[in-house]
Parts: structure tokens; C-alpha cells; sequence
């Protein structure tokens, strides 16, 4: 074998990873050219005059994908959770139980909504909510459960909602990166009382910007429109607003795009989900490198992330970090995706006292073993987009193995 790519050596995949993302063509054209053409561009007006609004067909369709009876679009994903906790009558102060490891939006939507987030551990082996954690981190403040798809991969579903009956806690899925993931055979998205979706360009179903909630329950239905739609409600007229509320409507543009993506997600969550699969199986020929837990309550799986554990110990100690810089020298992208737990972050670290309402949280002072174990040696990001190609993993195997050959030279 050659010398590794990042002392010199030829890299495995010169040109990287066949990637491509978004995947467009004339069904995206001909949905934004029938928008274009109609001069309807705005939601808005079908909710109070006759036609067919592609933001609100999407929204049909998009409840019937998931299994549930509303879907509401909205401007992303941060909204979404901002508003599913309105929804569900957050209050000031009011505690919601957040994973450490996610993205910063999962808990910056609680204090958007006035609620204080309370992290808590995740479990090592799939990098989800810890439900003894989750348990053990219930107070008389506690109003709801934030359950993150992290990844992609479905948090403990049967747990979460036998810990949530239990104390009567209300459950709000973030699912901005789980799109087509399943948990014995049901949704993510339609698990919970509330489900949360991202369409940022990067997720497996996009707009660009955009997101959407989920959900069942019709007087959850009333609260979403009526905070979505500057306090107006499901009957009343134009000028009537019932709470000061803001607009988070999309456009038609928007639902036209999302049409479109909408009939290719099925497909493209399958193949992906196939080379995943694939690949874990590839995987067990590399000593060191682990996948996250095979669960059989997992009957798909959409991908955001690709993650893979590391053992430092059978890499002769060398650290993660180091390891990735190898193998992004051979072409095969990479990352430890949001790098440190939550409360790390400046903005809870150093969060203002009023935005706690009276609840204050040292988070300062927090700790999370395995979250920042997670974080600071083992997790390795990989994106969604190489499942797209069986052949990737064929590089990704050989850019591997070769590293491990090669490893007394890092």
C-alpha cells in the first residue's frame, strides 16, 4: 500500500466522494414555473378565497407520509420547535428535557418560547436521549420531553413515552434530520404529541429554508394556526386576530419545490437506508471503528449523519482527531458534527438570568460524561449524501483499511 494521503502519499479518491446535493430536474421546474405563471405566491390568500394552495397540498401529503392528521409548514425548523412548544402551553420558567448532544436550535427554541432547557446524558451506544437520565431529571417544573432524532436515528420511542405518560409530560420530536426514519414501523414524527421536521438545503427533504410540524390532536391544531397565522382562527375572518402572534407562512414557491422533493423521498430514503445498512456490515472488517447499536425496533432508517464510533485504544492511541485528518487527506469528507455538548455553548453558558424567568440554570457548572466523551474523542460525522452511491463505500472501505495499515505514520 501507498503512503497515507496526508504524509505525502496518493489519497484514495482524489476527487472526494461522488456527492450531490439537491437533486433537481423538471418537476421542480414545472412546479415553480406553474407558481410563477399563476401570480399566486403567497399561502395566504387560499386560506380565505377558492383555489388550490401548493402549500397546503404539500402539507396533506406530507401528514400522510408521516402518518398524521396536520402537517403545518413553516419558515425552518427552529420555528417549528418554537412553535410546537407554544402549542403545547409552554410558560415562563417551565422546564423542557433536552438531549446534550443536538444542534444548537433544539434548545434555543425552548428560551424562544420562554421555556429553560434542562440537558441531560445520552446513551453511548446511539447517541440519543438516556431515559434514565431523562427520569431522573424530572421536576414539578417539567412540562414536556424533547425528543431528538439525532442523526437521523431514532431516540428510544417505547421509553420516552412510558416515562412521559407516567408524569404527564407532553413529547415534542425534533426530527429535522430524521425524515423517513422509523420506529416499529411508525414514523418519527408522529411518535410524540408533536413532530418537528427541518427543510434546510442540506436535509433529506428541502426547500432551502423551510419546516414543518406534525401532529394529531385538533385543538394542538387551533393553537399551531392560530400562532402561525397572526392569531387568527381555523373560523375566523381576515381581521379577526385572537392573540398577538406572528406569520410563519411559506410561500407557494416553496410548497411548489417541496411537491416535488416530497415524490422523491420515499426512493431516495431507501437506498440510503440499503447502503447503510451495507456499509455496517462493510464496517465490522475494520478493528476500532463502530457503528452506532443495531436496534431491531429500527425499521428505517433516513440519514443526516453517517456516525461512526472510534476507539482510540485499538488505533494505538492515536486520537480521533487525528484519524479524521488522515482520512479527509484521502478524499472521504468528515466531521465530529456540532463539536461540543449544548450547555458548553456561549449562549447557554453565559445566558442572561431574565431569559430563565426565575428557573435559573448554572449550565456553566454542568457535566455529561458521555456527551463530552462523545464530543472530544469517539463520534465521527459522515453526511447523508455518499449513500446516495453504493460505490462510495467501496472507497470509504479502502481509505480505511489503508489508514489502518498505515497507522504508525500518524
Amino acid at each position: 500500500m501507498a503512503d497515507l494521503a496526508i504524509n505525502g502519499g496518493d489519497p484514495v479518491a482524489p476527487d472526494g466522494l461522488r456527492e450531490e446535493w439537491p437533486i433537481v430536474g423538471d418537476c421542480e421546474r414545472e412546479q415553480l414555473e406553474d407558481v410563477l405563471k399563476s401570480g399566486n405566491w403567497c399561502s395566504a390568500g387560499f386560506y380565505f378565497e377558492e383555489g388550490e394552495s401548493k402549500v397546503k397540498r404539500f402539507e396533506d401529503e406530507f401528514a400522510e407520509y408521516i402518518g398524521t392528521e396536520y402537517a403545518t409548514g413553516v419558515p425552518n425548523g427552529t420555528q417549528a420547535l418554537e412553535l410546537a412548544f407554544r402549542a403545547i402551553g409552554l410558560k415562563p420558567g417551565d422546564e423542557v428535557i433536552v438531549p446534550s448532544v443536538t444542534f444548537f436550535a433544539s434548545a434555543s427554541a425552548v428560551v424562544l418560547a420562554n421555556g429553560v432547557p434542562v440537558f441531560v446524558d445520552v446513551d453511548p451506544e446511539t447517541y440519543q436521549l438516556d431515559p434514565a437520565a431523562v427520569e431522573a431529571a424530572i421536576t414539578e417544573h417539567t412540562k414536556a420531553i424533547e425528543v431528538v432524532h439525532y442523526g437521523g436515528y431514532p431516540a428510544d420511542m417505547d421509553a420516552i413515552r412510558e416515562i412521559a405518560d407516567t408524569h404527564d409530560l407532553y413529547v415534542v420530536e425534533d426530527a429535522a434530520e430524521a425524515h423517513g426514519t422509523e420506529w416499529n414501523g411508525e414514523k418519527v414524527g408522529s411518535l410524540g404529541d408533536m413532530g418537528c421536521f427541518s427543510l434546510q438545503l442540506g436535509k433529506p427533504l428541502t426547500c432551502g429554508e423551510g419546516g414543518v410540524i406534525t401532529y394529531d390532536d385538533d385543538e394542538l391544531a387551533e393553537r399551531v394556526y392560530s400562532y402561525s397565522h397572526l392569531g387568527r382562527s381555523i373560523e375566523s375572518g381576515k381581521y379577526e386576530h385572537h392573540v398577538p402572534a406572528g406569520n410563519y407562512r411559506l410561500s407557494e414557491f416553496l410548497g411548489g419545490i417541496l411537491l416535488a422533493q416530497l415524490n422523491r423521498l420515499p426512493e431516495q430514503t431507501d437506498r440510503r437506508y440499503k447502503n447503510g445498512e451495507y456499509f455496517a456490515e462493510r464496517l465490522a472488517e475494520i478493528d476500532g471503528i463502530d457503528t452506532l447499536k443495531q436496534d431491531p425496533r429500527i425499521t428505517k432508517r433516513g440519514y443526516y449523519f453517517y456516525f461512526l464510533r472510534y476507539d482510540a485504544e485499538q488505533w494505538n492511541g492515536i486520537h480521533r482527531d487525528d484519524f479524521m485528518e488522515a482520512l479527509q487527506a484521502e478524499g472521504v469528507p468528515c466531521s465530529t458534527a456540532h463539536n461540543d455538548p449544548l450547555y458548553r455553548n456561549p449562549a447557554f453558558a453565559n445566558i442572561d438570568p431574565v431569559l430563565q424567568h426565575g428557573n435559573e440554570k448554572d449550565y456553566d457548572a454542568m457535566h455529561c460524561p458521555e456527551a463530552e466523551r462523545i464530543y472530544d474523542s469517539e463520534a465521527i460525522a459522515m453526511g447523508k449524501d455518499f449513500l446516495m452511491h453504493r460505490e462510495n463505500i467501496g472507497k470509504i472501505m479502502e481509505a480505511l483499511q489503508k489508514v489502518r495499515d498505515h497507522k504508525e505514520e500518524l
